[in-house]
């Protein structure tokens, strides 16, 4: 058996090395160049996290827009008795107390840490115009439409606090390369034409 020379072997032993190297180099690098993307490492878990807040969010929303708007139109045009409203009114806190629960229930990705909280004061809000509105049933006549007003405040303090949630899961889907939530508020601004 012949023996190698040593320089050939470290020669050779230099090329294995450098082969070794340029392949783990190009095995971790991108492809864009072949048609694939790069996967936000937060997509999967805010794809979830939206999933799952879309069914608590609208039965939230229903409650506000079908039930909370109209009757409370009703009560101010004198079309709804007190009582009545009154009951309604408790009626939303129980469910919204119960909306409230089920967002709370749904983990929040890293990314959008900021949005459990703000989502827990926006429905602390909604639950709280609704208290306002209970109240405002129980007011003397002469005091019902500003106590009607309060609660109103109240439910559009709310509605901001909500979007400022919206916002920051509306902002992640963008950064991790989403489509926006069409079933959130997207309240970003739009720029107007020059």
């Amino acid at each position: 058996m012949t023996m190698m020379p040593r320089w050939l072997a470290l020669a050779i032993a230099a090329v294995v090395v450098a082969s070794a190297a340029g392949l783990a180099i190009a095995v971790s690098l991108p492809r864009g160049d072949q048609g694939t993307t790069n996967v936000h490492p937060d997509a999967a878990a805010l794809t979830a996290y939206t999933d799952a807040l879309r069914a608590p969010t609208s039965d939230g929303g229903r409650i506000v827009e079908q039930e909370m708007k109209p009757t409370i139109s009703d009560f101010s045009q004198g079309q709804l008795d007190a009582a009545s409203f009154a009951a309604d009114a408790r009626g939303w806190q129980l469910a919204l107390r119960q909306v409230k629960d089920r967002i709370d229930r749904i983990v929040v990705p890293p990314a959008i840490a900021a949005a459990g909280p703000l989502f827990d004061a926006a429905m602390d809000a909604y639950i709280a115009a609704a208290k306002l509105f209970e109240q405002a049933a129980a007011a003397p006549q002469s005091q019902r439409q500003a106590a009607v007003g309060k609660g109103i405040d109240q439910a559009r303090a709310a509605d901001r606090q909500y979007d400022q949630a919206a916002l920051v899961v509306q902002r992640a889907l963008a950064a991790a390369g989403l489509q926006p939530d069409s079933n959130l508020p997207d309240p970003t601004p739009v720029a107007s034409p020059s």
